[in-house]
């Protein structure tokens, strides 16, 4: 049996939901990228779509179950698409994604640098009280 070459899109070290964003944000950037197939990004607008169409599978009116079935397509399409993208390219957006080392920030030009002596932090203690009320006037 051959050995699957593509990446692991589940990280064991995230919970759920930090994957779940993971991915979205993975196909985000496989939707913008352009060596993406163009019939390819149909999957995720199909999927998208799907959600506000008016013919649906189970309708929203059942509770719960309405809801799942929104869910599962919407979910299904996205994995669907970031399996069938290219492999080089799904590896590449999904490393960026992991590491933030790499990421610089760089500081913009309308700031202003930061002194070389920092003054001494002075700290004033005391007590509060309410300023008294004023006396009611007499008319």
């Amino acid at each position: 049996m051959p050995q699957d070459k593509r990446p692991a899109l589940y990280d064991e070290k995230l919970n759920f939901f930090r994957n779940l964003i993971l991915q979205a944000r993975l196909a985000w950037l496989l939707f913008r990228d352009p060596r993406v197939p163009l019939w390819l990004k149909a999957l995720p607008v199909g999927a998208l779509a799907y959600l506000v169409m008016p013919l649906d599978v189970m309708p929203d009116a059942f509770p719960i179950l309405g809801q799942l079935d929104d869910l599962a397509v919407v979910l299904l399409g996205f994995s669907t698409f970031i399996s069938l993208c290219p492999a080089d390219v799904v590896d590449e957006h999904l490393q960026s994604l992991k590491s933030p080392a790499d990421w610089k920030v760089e500081p913009r030009g309308d700031t202003a640098p930061e002194p070389e002596h920092k003054p001494e932090t002075i700290v004033i203690d005391g007590t509060f009280t309410d300023a008294p009320e004023p006396p009611e006037s007499a008319e």
